[in-house]
């Protein structure tokens, strides 16, 4: 199954709000390149449910499954409880995503320092493309990007128009 997964900036590292125009204008980039995935045959995405890009890809995903019923997606949540500390409207956002996946794989039983580079090296691995979401100079997505480079994993920057 040709994969795909997505690695982004959480919501303070993104120059926007997410009821932006500017947010609108890159959710709309990112349905596109998710129709062109599947028209190309990609129909396993692989979301690691942070808050920000990760939701916007998930529920981005969600969206096309009616048009696609042979889409899956993935949650790849870095550790047990997550979802634990969110805010009540986040932690309802996240539910429904985390019922509607086809899949939930738990990538470390608890937090640690690493479990969220632990998730991206596994989304990278199981994946054959990475759509990228970056607008800091470093953190979690540089890193995941630079991984997905030395895996030579076919990458598609949706960051700028």
């Amino acid at each position: 199954m040709k994969g795909v997964c997505l690695t982004g900036n959480r919501p303070q590292k993104i120059p926007f709000a997410e009821n932006s125009r500017e947010c609108e204008e890159l959710k709309e980039r990112l349905r596109s390149v998710v129709v062109s995935l599947i028209e190309e045959g990609y129909t396993r995405f692989i979301s690691g449910m942070a808050l920000g890009s990760d939701i916007w890809f998930a529920e981005c995903v969600l969206s096309l499954k009616d048009v696609y019923p042979d889409i899956e997606l993935e949650a790849a949540v870095p550790y047990i409880g997550q979802s634990d500390r969110l805010a009540v409207a986040d932690r309802f956002r996240y539910d429904r995503i985390l019922r509607a996946c086809n899949e939930v794989t738990y990538v470390s039983d608890n937090y640690t320092k690493y479990c969220m580079n632990k998730r991206n090296r596994y989304m990278v691995d199981n994946s054959d493309v990475v759509i990228v979401i970056n607008y800091a100079e470093s953190g979690g997505t540089v890193n995941t990007k630079a991984y997905a480079e030395k895996k030579k994993k076919r990458i598609i920057d949706i960051s700028r128009a």
